[in-house]
């Protein structure tokens, strides 16, 4: 699939792929509330789906190296890729990041992959969209027609490591961007990183769903661990559950 900034990447759904390029190359949802990068430094990508955010990010600066995480089969295979397709230096690895290591259940989302994670509610996230797509404009046949069997499901076993385990594994010293986007696992990736691992964190982005106080238990595990802490909500999500989070060590 071309990208209308004329760059092509392999991709699963179209519609999906030209929202998470509307996101992160036109929006440039990482790159909010100082979060910066300098050549040389290390980017984690956790629940890095096609890696749109890596090719971003990498574009945005040269130098990185990035770790990228995505569980999922069929997304994973276009991760890798892209990151050959376009020089994106560093790992790709097929598994979950969380606060346990073994293995887990994944509920795939085939038409809806971004969305896919270990605490799906089709639902819920069928009325997300619907939400979404009205407001961003669409008439309710389109609606319809877009939301039809975007959340039909399969289970897929994947393996899941922690944080601490990786970092140890891989003699990561600094992690100077630690991006999340896991669909309802964002505290669960943090809970995986251990006392003495998160001086080496610089910055956390995060997509966060305030479910049960999650949201106010995310930030303040980040401002125990040093870091100053800011929150968007994108407008056409305003009253929903998702957030993003900006996190940045104080003095860093």
């Amino acid at each position: 699939m071309k990208l209308p900034n004329g760059l092509t990447v392999s991709h699963v759904n179209a519609g999906e792929t030209a929202l998470l390029y509307r996101d992160i190359f036109v929006e440039r949802c990482y790159m909010q509330h100082a979060i910066s990068l300098r050549p040389g430094d290390t980017v984690l990508d956790v629940g890095a789906n096609i890696g749109i955010a890596s090719l971003f990010l990498h574009l945005e600066c040269q130098g990185l190296t990035f770790h990228a995480f995505e569980p999922a089969p069929i997304p994973y295979a276009a991760l890798k890729e892209n990151f050959s397709l376009h020089g994106i230096q560093g790992h790709t690895t097929p598994c979950a990041l969380s606060d346990h290591s073994g293995a887990a259940t994944l509920t795939y989302y085939p038409n809806s992959t971004s969305m896919s994670g270990f605490h799906a509610d089709p639902e819920a996230e069928s009325a997300l969209m619907r939400t979404f797509l009205t407001r961003s404009g669409l008439d309710d046949e389109d609606v319809d027609d877009m939301v039809s069997g975007r959340h039909a499901t399969q289970a897929v076993e994947c393996p899941v490591r922690t944080l601490s385990e990786v970092i140890a594994e891989r003699r990561i010293t600094s992690i100077d961007l630690l991006k999340i986007d896991v669909e309802k696992s964002e505290l669960e990736v943090l809970r995986g990183l251990a006392d003495e691992d998160w001086p080496k964190v610089r910055q956390v982005v995060a997509e966060v769903h305030d479910i049960d106080g999650a949201l106010e238990r995310f930030t303040s595990l980040l401002q125990k661990h040093g870091f100053a802490v800011a929150l968007e909500q994108d407008s056409l999500l305003d009253g929903t559950e998702i957030y993003e989070a900006f996190a940045v060590r104080k003095g860093a």
